[in-house]
């Protein structure tokens, strides 16, 4: 029966499905991934403008784009794979992505790439494919911010081909062009001029792109060929054009004959989408844009092959070839085909319950749902990877990473990033050596994000309100309580902070008429009489418990001892390498505050204008990625904030709402309709309102702060005390402490010691306390 196939749900560890928030979270890593001149709106206040050369060798600007992992080089073929896979689920999943309130955040991340993309585009048959030297870059263990290497930039041509990185670029510009057709159509419609132009490239002149680059072949190399790319991109342009010359070569990759021992050959790929590999993403997209039998019967032939392929002790899809390496990327690589699959599937179609379990299932176990209890989400719980392999969030600065302090935590969260993942027997290790385990990419995050994004879609959303824990690294990030102490003795001067304010590098300012000839384990940046002496070695981070970091000077002979009335420390802004590279002093990346006397609270200020977080302008409430104010949903409260962009009809069909006071120009029976900015837009029904937040409907209280709260349409409401007065308003169900919902009915199937059981949705729910 259905209620022996299920676990008893006491069995089950508590995990989160807010799976809106993860969205939120994940689209943040591909803002700390950014390349180039940063917007204002950078949400990411350890990250600054970096690489604004890029290209210059060439004469050429390739600034912008993405950084692809823990490192400093912009590698296209990953690149390009991972935003096909993000601009296909903000197409096929808009929907999901707006429900999550964070439709313009997605289009903000595509169009990012896109532009950088289209620069890369510099001739009919010339693209530029990687921008960094992936075996210079990995010598180092810098901050992009800081970086002193060459960084050159490296093309493809006629006499120089590379049909997997042209195919793939073509892929997501097309996919890109189809995201934005109704956003921004002459945005579309150059996006897709260049794709087309990218992919005759690409078809004319074949060739294997690590030939033309040599440097790419130790990092990305294509092992399945090109013809896969070549297929999808034609996909992807019949799809954006409806031309048929573009299903014609489509048809005659995939319909052709392969050897029987062809591992590269079209019809033969049992594995997941990859940055390497894109046949399954073209029997999945052959599927759903031709509707013909046979591109289906492939595409499930390939869905139904994934789920009997192996899983580790715990349940997550594991590869013994390819899941070694970022596990979680390939479980996600496999779910998020057989998401596509059945977003296109009917309800009625007897596999698609399947195709979802299976990508919930792979989904939940990354968030908490496995043997080790982990959120694999950086920064998403208290338990998540604190350590991933990443230079720029680690907040060290030495060569290689050999003495990087601290070793076993980041001094900056990496918001949203995906850790590799556990091992075949659900082991896992928060180390930043790791790169296996805890190594971070473009593509780690790409298929994971969209299968939330269409579980969201789906209606599986739950909100929790402490999916997201309050902890002292939290985004935004929370005013450091300023507490910097400077104390001098006849031989050092000793620096510390303390109430968890971390520094990754620091610099002490001050002036003197005391003469300093010489300093031991620092450098003098600037002498006197105005001294700016700054930390040596990243080990002599400040880290916030009071730990002082200790100059020692040597002054002149027959000098008095030195007093220090007054200095200036400035927080980050500071790089100091361990090589032949210069110190740079750039106090435009970091926070000074005037230190009076010996320091500590009440005596350090800060001299910048410093809000209640950073980045100032999300404190009140955040700023989209264009000019709209949208609600935060910030991880500094234990209470998620709603996200309610579905609030009027419209959102729907492709209209926006109206805003405040637009009259009524038309009315029909979706609803009242109005023009502004000559537009058609929704008219939302006046609905009761309770402050900034809906009032429930009912009265069963999900959460309690200085007000009363439930959950309505997986959104918070205020429960309405007039309303609800004469009644608890508190009604309790079993398990709610472990993220099962109430069940509708007061049917009891099971009872432990927690409580009685029911079934809701084929899965457990807990009776509610009045049945």
């Amino acid at each position: 029966s259905a209620v022996a196939a299920l676990v008893a749900p006491m069995a089950v560890g508590a995990k989160s499905q807010d799976y809106a928030r993860h969205i939120e979270l994940s689209l943040l890593f591909y803002e700390a991934q950014r390349s180039g001149k940063l917007p204002e709106n950078n949400r990411i206040y350890w990250r600054h403008d970096s690489m604004l050369d890029a290209g210059a060798d060439n004469k050429v600007d390739l600034t912008g784009g993405y950084y692809d992992a823990g490192d400093n080089v912009k590698f296209n073929f990953p690149q390009a794979a991972a935003l096909t896979l993000l601009a296909w689920s903000g197409w096929y999943y808009a929907d999901g992505y707006k429900e999550a309130g964070q439709w313009e955040y997605i289009l903000d991340a595509v169009r990012w790439g896109a532009d950088y993309f289209v620069k890369c585009h510099t001739g009919k048959n010339e693209l530029y494919v990687q921008v960094g030297k992936g075996a210079t870059d990995h010598g180092f263990w810098y901050p992009p911010e800081y970086i002193q290497y060459d960084h050159p930039s490296y093309k493809i041509t006629a006499s120089a081909p590379g049909s997997e990185v042209a195919g793939d670029t073509a892929s997501f510009l097309a996919a890109a062009s189809i995201l934005f057709k109704e956003e921004d159509p002459s945005y579309s419609a150059n996006l897709l001029k260049h794709a087309i132009e990218i992919y005759d490239f690409a078809d004319a002149y074949r060739g294997e792109y690590i030939k033309a680059v040599p440097d790419a072949q130790g990092f990305y190399s294509n092992w399945s060929g090109y013809n896969d790319e070549l297929a999808f991109g034609a996909l992807w342009l019949y799809r954006a054009t409806g031309e048929s010359k573009y299903m014609d070569k489509f048809s005659k990759i995939a319909d052709a004959s392969y050897g029987e021992q062809d591992t590269k050959a079209y019809g033969t790929c049992t594995g997941p989408i990859s940055w390497d590999d894109k046949r399954p993403g073209a029997y999945i997209l052959a599927a759903i844009v031709t509707g013909d039998e046979k591109r289906k019967q492939q595409a499930y032939w390939y869905c139904d092959n994934v789920l009997t392929q192996p899983r580790t002790p715990g349940g997550l899809w594991y590869d013994s070839n390819l899941s070694k390496w970022a596990s979680n990327r390939y479980a996600s690589n496999a779910a998020a085909m057989l998401a596509m699959f059945a977003n296109y599937l009917p309800k009625t179609d007897s596999k698609r319950s399947k195709y979802v379990d299976f990508v919930k299932k792979q989904t939940d176990y990354i968030l908490g749902d496995n043997p080790m209890k982990i959120n694999y989400v950086v920064g998403a719980e208290a338990n998540s990877p604190k350590a991933v392999h990443h230079r720029a969030a680690s907040g060290t600065y030495d060569s290689q990473d050999t003495n990087a302090r601290p070793t076993d935590y980041n001094i900056f969260t990496l918001w949203g990033a995906l850790a590799g993942g556990p091992g075949p027997k659900d082991e896992y290790t928060d180390s930043r050596k790791n790169y296996e385990m805890n190594e971070v990419a473009l593509d780690y995050n790409a298929a994971f994000q969209t299968n939330l994004a269409f579980l969201v879609k789906e209606g599986y959303n739950k909100p929790d309100p402490d999916s997201v824990k309050v902890h002292d690294r939290s985004f935004p990030k929370k005013a450091d309580t300023p507490d910097i102490t400077v104390e001098v003795t006849d031989k050092t001067i000793e620096v510390s902070t303390g109430s968890n304010m971390m520094c990754s590098s620091w610099c002490v300012e001050f002036t003197t008429d005391y003469k300093i000839e010489a300093v031991h384990d620092c450098i003098m940046y600037q002498s006197g009489p105005d001294y700016i002496i700054c930390n040596r070695r990243e080990s002599n981070f400040l880290d916030g418990k009071g730990t002082p970091q200790v100059i020692k000077y040597q002054g002149s002979n027959g000098q008095g001892p030195l007093t220090i009335d007054e200095s200036v420390v400035m927080c980050d802004g500071w790089h100091a390498p361990q090589s032949s590279h210069k110190p740079m002093y750039k106090p435009e990346n970091g926070r000074k505050y005037k230190v009076v006397g010996s320091g500590g609270v009440g005596n350090t200020t800060p001299l910048f204008e410093q809000s209640e977080c950073w980045p100032a302008f999300l404190c009140g409430g955040s700023t989209s990625p264009k000019t709209t104010t949208i609600k935060k949903t910030t991880t500094t409260t234990k209470k998620s904030d709603p996200t309610n962009s579905n609030s009027c009809f419209s959102v729907a069909q492709g209209y926006p709402c109206c805003g405040a006071g637009i009259p009524v120009s038309y009315e029909d029976d979706s609803g009242q309709w109005g023009i502004e900015n000559g537009n058609w837009c929704g008219i939302a029904p006046i609905k009761e309102s309770c402050g900034d937040y809906p009032c429930c409907t009912g009265c069963d209280v999900q959460y309690t702060d200085d007000k009363k709260w439930g959950v309505e349409n997986n959104n918070w409401c205020l429960i309405k005390e007039d309303k609800c007065q004469g009644s608890s308003g508190t009604v309790t169900c079993t398990g709610q402490n472990l993220g099962y919902p109430c069940c509708d009915t007061c049917e009891a199937i099971y009872t432990d010691e927690s409580g009685k059981w029911g079934i809701k949705n084929g899965d457990w729910c807990g009776l509610k306390s009045s049945c």
